[in-house]
């Protein structure tokens, strides 16, 4: 069964797949950063940049002309760049040429991340998907630096065989998408009004209601846009001529005799039923956006669409901000001594290995725990009150042991939760017609924050190690 067969939105299948591709999508991003030592020794923060500046731009575009292509070429295409980063790493013997190969990986880490989230968006507001993808991604972090230690470590592989290894991980990501994934259900939408309103009763007394053609199964068109399987359901709508012909009994016509104008009432896309005074990019007065499909406007209308998205970015953003400072920055001015290099590495380590775990447990629990707005907003200020905590601790030593490693798996534990809630928030928060774009702009703000982070870590941890008289920081305060 591929997926583009028909199958409930429910089903078991589809959500290990989800879980399956959240754990796939993430491990090349982890793999890079637990080599990061054996791809840069002399610049590990050019490793940590390459790996989430490409994240930030498809993310932050992706809105943009994800709607023009459809997910088959994206994961595709996602797989051809996690494949080709592992390669490119391993076989190359300039730094340059290996910090393009983070780079391939980080591109297709966003794009996985922005098209699953968006994907997710179509199977309704069930938290099924969304809780197990995150629980991949969470469960990435463990994963992936366990590739690296079972091959590279323990079994004492060459890092470049480690990385060749990795290819394998590509084709279970397309064994997943194409195999296992079971597709949405289509979901009629009901058309607007010249005043805007969505009119249920004129949708359904027009025949067969128009079916979004970016909220159904799809198979790729030959042209590169997105048609709906033939024979079933979605048909009702296909791309043709650049408007939506229908196939399916409209008002006062008989089957498949289509209405003067060669359509029927119900083929008439939302996008051609635009509220009076809709402008040619599909912007109107207030409130206009939140009546019509993304697809229906213009770059300007989709930007104000993601700037509203800011009750669930803001969280994402800071609890990012805060927890990768803590990890780039913090975490490594203290050991036991702190003035030992090597006792400083092994708390790096174990830090590291319980926020992993902390983000496996929290991001698994979105089905379990389901907290509103506030927590949402709270969890961030106490990501923040551990970061001042620890950029404290790690001056006056007043909490200074292996106990620290309790706190840091707390910081794995609000970051995690943030993440699943705020994207299982917005997915019940925002109008279906919007949840699928919802999901993917909102993406980008995680990838914002650590970028922020990469920046304020390299800062922290050169005012740290002056404080505690540690040589070797490449900036000192």
């Amino acid at each position: 069964m591929s997926v583009f067969g028909d199958a409930s939105h429910s089903s078991w299948r589809t959500l290990i797949a989800f879980g399956l591709l959240g754990l796939f999508n993430n491990i090349s991003y982890v793999i890079m950063l637990a080599g990061a030592n054996s791809i840069s020794a002399a610049a590990v923060g050019l490793v940590y940049l390459a790996a989430v500046g490409p994240a930030i731009i498809v993310k932050a575009s992706g809105p943009y002309w994800f709607h023009a292509v459809g997910y088959p070429p994206r994961m595709a295409a996602a797989a051809a760049l996690m494949s080709g980063s592992f390669c490119l790493v391993a076989l190359s013997a300039s730094r340059p040429l290996q910090l393009l190969g983070v780079a391939l990986a980080s591109f297709q880490g966003g794009l996985g991340e922005a098209s699953c989230l968006a994907l997710s968006a179509r199977y309704g507001s069930d938290r099924g998907p969304i809780t197990l993808w995150s629980s991949g991604t969470g469960f990435a972090g463990v994963a992936g630096y366990a590739w690296v230690a079972a091959l590279h470590v323990w079994a004492g592989l060459s890092f470049r065989t480690t990385l060749l290894a990795g290819n394998v991980l590509a084709g279970a990501w397309l064994a997943t998408f194409f195999l296992l994934l079971r597709p949405p259900p289509p979901r009629p939408v009901p058309l607007p009004t010249s005043d805007g309103e969505e009119d249920d009763d004129t949708a359904a007394s027009a025949g067969p209601a128009p079916i979004d053609p970016e909220r159904v199964p799809l198979r790729p068109a030959a042209a590169g846009g997105l048609l709906p399987r033939s024979g079933s359901r979605s048909a009702l709508a296909v791309e043709a001529g650049g408007s939506h012909v229908a196939t399916g009994r409209g008002a006062g016509a008989g089957p498949g005799k289509p209405k003067p104008g060669g359509r029927t009432a119900a083929a008439l896309s939302i996008q051609e039923r635009r509220p009076a005074g809709a402008g040619r990019g599909g912007e109107t007065g207030p409130g206009a956006a939140a009546s019509l499909p993304p697809s229906a406007l213009g770059p300007l209308g989709r930007l104000c669409l993601t700037l509203g998205l800011w009750p669930f970015t803001v969280p994402l953003f800071t609890v990012y901000l805060a927890e990768y400072s803590m990890q780039s920055g913090a975490w490594t001015a203290i050991g036991f001594p702190v003035t030992d290099a090597a006792a400083r590495h092994a708390f790096y380590i174990y830090a590291n290995w319980c926020y992993q775990a902390g983000v496996f447990v929290s991001r698994s629990s979105g089905m379990v725990w389901q907290p509103g707005m506030a927590a949402l907003w709270a969890m961030p200020a106490l990501q923040a009150g551990l970061l001042f905590f620890f950029l404290h601790d790690a001056v006056v030593h007043w909490w200074y042991g292996w106990t620290l490693l309790l706190p840091c798996f707390l910081t794995g534990l609000l970051g995690g939760a943030v993440y699943v809630n705020a994207f299982a928030l917005l997915s019940r928060s925002v109008p279906p017609i919007q949840r699928e774009f919802s999901m993917a702009a909102a993406s980008v703000a995680d990838s914002l924050g650590i970028a922020c982070a990469d920046v304020a870590g390299v800062l922290i941890q050169g005012c740290l190690f002056k404080i505690n008289r540690i040589p070797g920081a490449d900036y000192t305060c």
